[in-house]
């Protein structure tokens, strides 16, 4: 019975496990760097390109500090550093 129930709320929390990300998340580059995002090898990462990779779908609109719709390289790095070095 008890399996039974951790298997429901774990099933039940699945969608909502990539909601929202804390203010202070980072984007997690040990599993995607830029060139493997950046699909086309333009030098900028498209909303497009950023969905295949949840952590930077979730953060893209935060990191885009232009607002321009894409990250740069210098946009993706600054959202790669850990919020207390950010800081400094």
């Amino acid at each position: 019975m008890k399996k039974l129930l951790i298997a429901a709320v774990v099933t039940l929390a699945a969608p909502f496990a990539h909601a929202e990300a804390p203010a202070d998340a980072t984007i997690d580059t040990t599993q995607a760097s830029f060139a493997q995002i950046d699909a086309d090898q333009n030098g900028t990462i498209s909303k497009q390109e950023a969905s295949s990779f949840s952590s930077v779908e979730v953060m893209f609109d935060g990191a885009d500090a232009n607002k321009d719709g894409t990250l740069d390289s210098t946009e993706f790095e600054n959202a790669s550093k850990p919020a207390d070095a950010a800081a400094k």
